[in-house]
């Protein structure tokens, strides 16, 4: 029976599968009974239901004998693999933008994280939880996300600044002492939730990584994805347009490309966008149209720059294509 759990990004699941066969592990020991394909290597941004990630970390914990490899890897993670909800958490001008923006957006990257930020400016506190059942092993994912949360955000700040408190919900006997000097703060095992307690000081950290333009450029593109999903589009279909704007200012958003990415052959992709009552090119062509209006409408961008945010090869054939889909150019919109 398929899983009926949310789906999340899983590129750290391959990347993590990867290092397992890089340090000698058999495939079989790697991916047998885990729910997880050995074509996972294969796919560019891959996305599975969230209990077989949590699984996979708490297999792979096992099989290496590391209790805190969700932890260690965490720690140690590049952010930048998770693609557009950390650039645009690292666009942002603080710490406390970088979190909100997380927060915001978190399902372009995942339908299974619930982030609580409520409090966040009045009292420092961010709390997160998964929303699965209790009985699914999350421990090492959990832990992985800790971390990493914080590693990325003192990449961006370029400063090793540290919570006032971490907790975790789930239990931990051993090797608390590293979560400690990681953290630099007291960190607790076994008590109501997941969260963060930050200083004020530190939310109001300036990022190095910040961007204006580029910034203006992702929260819209996120709010484009962010709509698509709050219309209830297949998850099929989220994924393609995902992996269509991933490629787009590339110029590599083919079907070739898209295909290959989310693990598949063009014409599987094909047959299952068919199964949808939709083909790859209205895929491509509603989300260039919808990515458009939004440039127009929302930013300061020249037309020029829309038009290689959306792939096109220059001006005119941007023109041609708004044309076609609202009877004026990007020009006549604009000012309308």
């Amino acid at each position: 029976m398929p899983s009926t759990s949310p789906r999340h990004g899983a590129v750290y699941v391959k990347e993590l599968a990867i290092d397992l066969l890089a340090r000698g592990y058999k495939p079989h020991q790697v991916f047998e009974r885990t729910g997880i394909s050995p074509d996972i290597v294969n796919q560019d941004k891959p996305f599975v239901p969230f209990d077989t990630i949590a699984a996979f970390f708490e297999h792979a914990a096992e099989l290496t004998g590391e209790d805190t490899l969700g932890f260690d890897r965490g720690a140690r993670r590049e952010m930048r693999r998770s693609g557009v909800i950390c650039y645009v958490g690292m666009a942002a001008p603080t710490v406390l933008d970088f979190i909100k923006n997380v927060a915001r957006y978190r399902r372009v990257f995942s339908d299974a994280v619930e982030i609580d930020a409520d409090q966040l400016e009045s009292q420092g506190l961010l709390r997160w939880y998964f929303a699965v059942p209790t009985q699914v092993r999350r421990r090492q994912y959990v832990e992985f996300g800790a971390s990493g949360l914080l590693h990325a955000m003192r990449q961006a700040a370029n400063r090793e600044f540290s919570p006032r408190l971490v907790t975790f919900h789930h239990l931990r006997n051993s090797h608390q002492d590293r979560f400690r000097q990681f953290f630099g703060c007291n960190v607790t095992f076994g008590t109501a939730e997941n969260a963060y307690h930050f200083r004020p000081e530190d939310l109001a950290l300036p990022l190095l990584t910040a961007d204006n333009d580029l910034y203006s450029v992702l929260t819209e593109y996120c709010d484009a994805i962010l709509s698509d999903k709050s219309r209830n589009l297949p998850p099929l279909i989220v994924d393609v347009e995902r992996a269509i704007a991933d490629r787009l200012a590339k110029g590599e958003a083919s079907q070739e490309e898209v295909a290959r990415a989310m693990g598949m052959s063009p014409r599987t992709l094909s047959r299952r966008l068919a199964g949808e009552n939709t083909t790859f090119f209205k895929t491509l062509e509603q989300l260039r149209w919808a990515l458009a209006v939004s440039y127009l409408r929302d930013s300061d961008l020249v037309l020029a720059e829309i038009a290689f945010l959306l792939g096109y090869s220059g001006l005119s054939s941007f023109n041609d294509a708004f044309k076609r889909w609202t009877g004026q150019t990007p020009g006549q919109f604009r000012h309308v």
